[in-house]
């Protein structure tokens, strides 16, 4: 796993002496879709659904074609906000991705531009929301 620039504080995601990067957030949701380690998957499985489940329930609804083809944990302290998981691309293959925001002010307008590059992956037309 990447973990170069990763530091993990109290292991809660709370402490803001917490760092964990994108690349190694990515690799451990690749490693858990790796059909080699079945006793990962439920890291994948248990993840909120777009549109359905969860902290996404609300969310992707507006989006067609993107509900239920994402799966990922929201994230959100002030000023921080993140979306990590898993799309299903147009061809059927499964990605994964974490994009993280720092220094946001507004956690809605984070958050709505996190939805457009989860959506983006997709393929999917429209806005997210």
């Amino acid at each position: 796993m990447p973990t170069a620039g990763a530091r993990l504080a109290d292991g809660s995601g709370l402490d803001r002496k917490g760092r964990v990067t994108p690349a190694l957030l990515t690799a451990l949701l690749a490693r858990a879709a790796d059909p080699e380690r079945p006793g990962l998957r439920p890291a994948l499985t248990g993840l909120p659904v777009a549109g359905f489940t969860g902290t996404l329930s609300t969310r992707y609804r507006d989006t067609t074609g993107t509900p239920g083809l994402i799966r990922a944990k929201t994230g959100t302290l002030t000023g921080v906000n993140s979306l990590a998981g898993t799309v299903v691309d147009p061809q059927g293959r499964l990605l994964a991705f974490a994009f993280l925001a720092s220094g946001s002010t507004v956690p809605a307008d984070a958050e709505a531009a996190l939805d457009t590059l989860a959506t983006a992956l997709t393929g999917a037309g429209g806005t997210a929301g």
